[in-house]
């Protein structure tokens, strides 16, 4: 049996490969060490990057089974093990989900097999929710309260399923994370995405803006290699290797195939994960559901009105202003005011003529007086249209006096926005199947192309849901669901003013009134 100083005096990793070389030594466990999929990283560079360089921030998006809180727990451990009176917190969005990391550190640590054995005996005293190191270091989990995250000060700060973490308590939490004992304050958060506009989706936002680091991976990162065996041989053309069109993997696996010089994505992988548990994943669970937990894809799409919106489709930078064409802004006054700039333009097929929308500008303000509304969006139309409005509507709600004074759309006029049409009088659900129909016309492509810039726009069609009652989904929209309904409601209530009968065909027979008939 080592005695404690022994224990600690080991020589500390400084690079990358020291740093897997020391886990493999100790925990027996070769962490995946490439990145498979276009803009993802491998485990091993964003744990190396975790551990030697201690971003005061970072986030990891990660796949269900994929080994975040395991790595975590390793982070835990080495700064544990060097850095003396080393402080540690773990918050889940539960109390289990908080015990995950803890749970990997006993069984990477203190039951580690490598081949230098384990790194146990660094570890003073081992209970069900802490960890005491012989260099006086300290792990502990938090439960999901406000009042334990309200706690000591400490150096390090894991959040271990984020996406589950009440956003109150986690930045409560941030509170207990400073500078102690000669470590520098660090917090990492990790999580699958599984809600739309949930915690994750505002966090992926902020660190897309370069708050702090973004470190993606998904399954094919940890999958092990797709053997000759299993392939079969090279055959080239659709199929690539004999076997791979019977392999329920194939659709994501050949994804990236042109831009892999022909490779799946599977003869790319290194890692643990097996092939055939991942295969019983897709026959198990829906299509949306294995992309969202296992490839990292985004959220589930349970509940969504707009389930066939795809950015790769339905966001490109064709949908700008176009001089040659007729400009039409719609508005959805409110406590939130949304407002979008589209152009309908026709394409002669041989089929006839099929119209398409491209919308090339949106707005959204909260608490805003109409009139300033109104300028702003003069102003608007200024720098993104060359001043051109065509076709004005609104909904006629705004048409209503309200107890101070003039009516919204009267104060629109007044300032400029005329002449502003009403939107007809019909159902959501009737606006809302004219969205569908450019969105996801049965006749082919979709007709509706959205540009890059109008970020709250495309949050909202990724985001608008139905509405659920004791559990079942209903075919009439979530009422109130702002800000995402104000841009929805002027997208549908400015194509309604256009199409008031909806998107039918004109008839060329003679109409009599009915009573001439019978």
């Amino acid at each position: 049996m080592k005695s404690s100083a022994d224990a600690m005096s080991g020589r500390q990793p400084k690079t990358r490969d020291e740093l897997l070389q020391w886990v493999l030594d100790y925990t027996g466990v070769r962490i995946a060490d490439r990145s498979v999929c276009i803009g993802h990283t491998s485990p091993a560079d964003y744990f190396s990057k975790l551990v030697l360089d201690r971003p005061s921030l970072a986030l990891v998006l990660g796949p269900r089974g994929g080994g975040k809180s395991f790595l975590s727990a390793l982070d835990t451990h080495y700064h544990s093990r060097w850095n003396a009176k080393h402080g540690t917190k773990i918050l889940g969005g539960s109390r289990s989900q908080s015990e995950q990391v803890y749970r990997a550190l006993r069984e990477a640590v203190y039951e580690g097999q490598g081949d230098k054995g384990s790194d146990a005996e660094t570890i003073a005293k081992l209970m069900k929710g802490e960890a005491v190191y012989h260099n006086g270091s300290n792990v502990a989990i938090l439960t999901a309260s406000s009042k334990s995250v309200r706690g000591p000060h400490v150096a390090s700060l894991k959040l271990d399923e984020v996406d589950e973490i009440a956003p109150e308590l986690r930045e409560a939490a941030m509170g207990m994370c400073m500078n102690r004992h000669g470590s520098s304050a660090s917090v990492v958060m990790t999580s699958t995405w599984h809600r739309m506009n949930g915690p994750m989706a505002h966090l992926m936002e902020r660190a897309h803006a370069k708050e702090f680091p973004l470190y993606s991976f998904c399954s094919f990162e940890i999958l092990e290699e797709c053997s000759s065996k299993r392939s079969g041989p090279w055959v080239g053309g659709e199929a690539g290797y004999a076997h791979c069109p019977q392999c329920p993997l194939k659709p994501w696996c050949h994804a990236e195939r042109d831009r892999n010089g022909g490779v799946p994505l599977a003869k790319r992988s290194n890692g643990h994960y097996g092939i055939d548990s991942l295969i019983q994943k897709v026959r198990s669970v829906s299509r949306r559901t294995f992309e969202s937990d296992y490839l990292c894809q985004g959220p589930r799409s349970d509940g969504l009105w707009f389930k066939t919106f795809d950015t790769s489709a339905n966001v490109n930078l064709r949908a700008e202003f176009n001089r040659d064409l007729k400009v039409h802004l719609a508005i959805d006054s409110g406590v939130f005011t949304g407002a979008v700039f589209f152009h309908i333009l026709t394409e002669s097929t041989p089929a006839g003529p099929i119209e398409e929308v491209h919308v090339f500008a949106d707005y959204l303000v909260e608490n805003v007086p109409a009139e300033k509304v109104a300028r702003e969006l003069l102003g608007l139309s200024r720098s993104r249209c060359e001043g051109r409005l065509d076709v004005l509507s609104t909904d006629p709600a705004g048409g209503s006096r309200n107890p101070i004074g003039d009516t919204v759309i009267a104060e629109y006029e007044r300032v400029g926005l005329t002449p502003l049409g009403r939107w007809p009088n019909s159902s959501v659900s009737d606006g809302l199947a004219l969205v569908e129909s450019f969105l996801n016309p049965a006749e082919g492509r979709t007709r509706l192309t959205i540009h890059p810039r109008c970020e709250t726009l495309i949050r909202a069609l990724q985001s608008y849901r139905r509405a659920k009652r004791a559990g079942q989904l209903q075919d009439y929209p979530q009422d109130p669901q702002h800000p995402h309904e104000d841009l929805v409601d002027a997208l549908r209530g400015g194509l309604r003013a256009y199409y008031p009968n909806g998107r039918c065909a004109q008839s060329n027979l003679t109409r009599v009134p009915a009573r001439q008939v019978f």
